[in-house]
């Protein structure tokens, strides 16, 4: 058979080979083909986020840097402050942050939306010293704000998904300082979720999101489904 090659041609019996060979790979090709497109088309269901058989409640908790809110009533403040101790005495303002935490809760109703509520607290202090470095006056500040709140997801991976959010309520705010008795107001509460990043499985997730509003402008935190 190879001399037959070699001089240019192919005898009989290797043409029915090559025949028989070619017929069976076309044969079995589709069936390959097939079970090919079978195994994408699982890999692709298995990485999507089936919210019909996973746990449709959600509570997580965060902490966070500070809001926007409390960022600029800071600011607000530590001006005012500034500009009344600059007109009497050369005063200086010492302004610390505690913290901002949440409480959040979610029910899954499909696989885009998830409508719930959160609750923030937010707190900071402020100190003024006068030139000695005497105190002369400490502010305590408190926000808390309950809001409720939904969620809008737009990509939905069974462990990764990307959402925003929208959040409207009540603040209370309580500031305590020294010199004065304590002072409470009541506000209307707005937060908006820019981007939120959920991982994690069916039981245990993780939670990073960026916020303008009442909640903190970067958080983390950890949750459950059940």
């Amino acid at each position: 058979m190879a001399t037959n090659i070699i001089n240019g041609g192919i005898d009989m019996k290797t043409k029915e080979i090559i025949i028989a060979f070619a017929i069976s790979a076309l044969t079995i090709m589709p069936f390959f083909a097939f079970g090919q497109e079978q195994d994408t088309v699982l890999e692709s269901k298995s990485q999507k986020f089936d919210y019909t058989s996973a746990p449709r409640n959600e509570i997580s908790t965060s902490i966070g840097t500070v809001s926007a809110f409390g960022g600029i009533f800071d600011m607000f403040k530590v001006v005012i402050e500034g500009v009344a101790n600059g007109l009497s005495k050369n005063y200086r303002t010492d302004t610390k942050f505690i913290g901002t935490y949440g409480l959040d809760y979610y029910y899954q109703v499909n696989s885009w939306c998830r409508p719930g509520a959160k609750v923030v607290y937010e707190g900071l202090t402020t100190s003024v010293y006068d030139t000695t470095n005497v105190l002369v006056n400490h502010y305590n500040t408190s926000t808390l704000s309950i809001m409720p709140s939904v969620q809008f997801s737009y990509l939905n991976r069974k462990y990764v998904k990307l959402y925003s959010g929208l959040d409207l309520g009540v603040a209370f705010i309580f500031d305590d300082n020294k010199q004065n008795s304590s002072v409470s107001s009541t506000l209307f509460a707005f937060n908006l979720t820019v981007l939120g990043v959920r991982v994690g499985n069916d039981k245990i997730f993780g939670v990073v999101e960026t916020n303008i509003g009442m909640d903190a402008l970067i958080k983390g935190g950890f949750g459950v489904r059940f």
